[in-house]
């Protein structure tokens, strides 16, 4: 097939010069007057397409449109999604508080089964350190008696079975000696120092109400030894306190009636903190 132009026939033409303005061919009405339009073989043009334009696939991947509809569909499916998202996350917070307070319930159950207790003082045996209705909180996890420790002392012979509360003064093998016209206290023959100070007399450095002048059944200036795993306790109120002076009743108190040692007061605020 030929076609007259206007200045001689239709030619073949290499591929090299048929780009033109970014890869297109010009139209005829771009071409000038003095221009002809060259022919051009097809298999040429689409060797020429394949061999220089390698994204011409992706440039010609037809554009999704979608309607208004979809949108609103695709708008209403991601918000449902992510309501039921946040639904799960505040399920799972509640759960985690809830899991949390069933833990912290469990852990203070445990706490005041096994480890600690609350006691209440009862009577004035141990004023001035501690008056009665005070609430202390007592521990005996790995606690030995110690010098000047406060006790709670428990025992179905003693004082009825009920807590008692008093100060540890003598270990097991210690000697004991109480001289009560002077109502000085001896240790391993050697005198706990008493002294006035703010008002209060001390006595091993702790404060005591009066000095130790009532007898109960311990002999004046007698020397008695406290026994294997035992323990001598007086209260300080110690002219109004019924405690291991009371030999017949009370005596020397096995480590086994010892509750524990009265660490904290709780009750009334005013009172709250360590206890020495």
């Amino acid at each position: 097939m030929q076609e007259e132009e206007k200045n001689g026939t239709m030619e073949s033409v290499d591929p090299a010069k048929m780009r033109s303005g970014g890869g297109y061919f010009a139209h005829k009405e771009d071409l000038s007057d003095n221009e002809t339009m060259d022919a051009v073989d097809p298999e040429e043009y689409k060797n020429f397409l394949i061999g220089n334009n390698d994204n011409l696939e992706e440039e010609l991947r037809p554009i999704e449109v979608k309607s208004t509809g979809h949108i609103e569909l695709q708008r209403r499916e991601e918000a449902k999604k992510e309501a039921k998202e946040n639904a799960h996350t505040a399920a799972n917070e509640v759960f985690d508080w809830l899991e949390s307070v069933l833990t912290a319930i469990v852990m203070i159950v445990l706490l005041f089964t096994f480890i600690i207790r609350i006691n209440t003082v009862d009577g004035s045996s141990m004023e001035p350190t501690l008056v009665g209705g005070q609430k202390l909180v007592v521990s005996d996890l790995f606690y030995t008696p110690d010098y000047n420790d406060i006790v709670i002392v428990q025992a179905a012979g003693l004082d009825g079975g009920k807590p008692i509360v008093k100060r540890v003064i003598g270990l097991p093998g210690d000697t004991v000696k109480i001289d009560f016209t002077s109502g000085t206290v001896y240790r391993n023959g050697e005198p706990l120092v008493m002294e006035k100070r703010d008002g209060f007399l001390y006595e091993d450095g702790h404060k005591i109400e009066t000095a130790t002048n009532l007898s109960q059944d311990m002999i004046s200036g007698k020397e008695y030894t406290v026994p294997e795993n035992s323990y001598f306790v007086m209260g300080d109120n110690r002219n109004n306190s019924k405690d291991s002076r009371l030999l017949s009743v009370i005596g020397f108190i096995d480590k086994n009636y010892i509750a524990g040692r009265a660490l904290f007061s709780i009750f009334p605020f005013s009172t709250f903190g360590a206890i020495e």
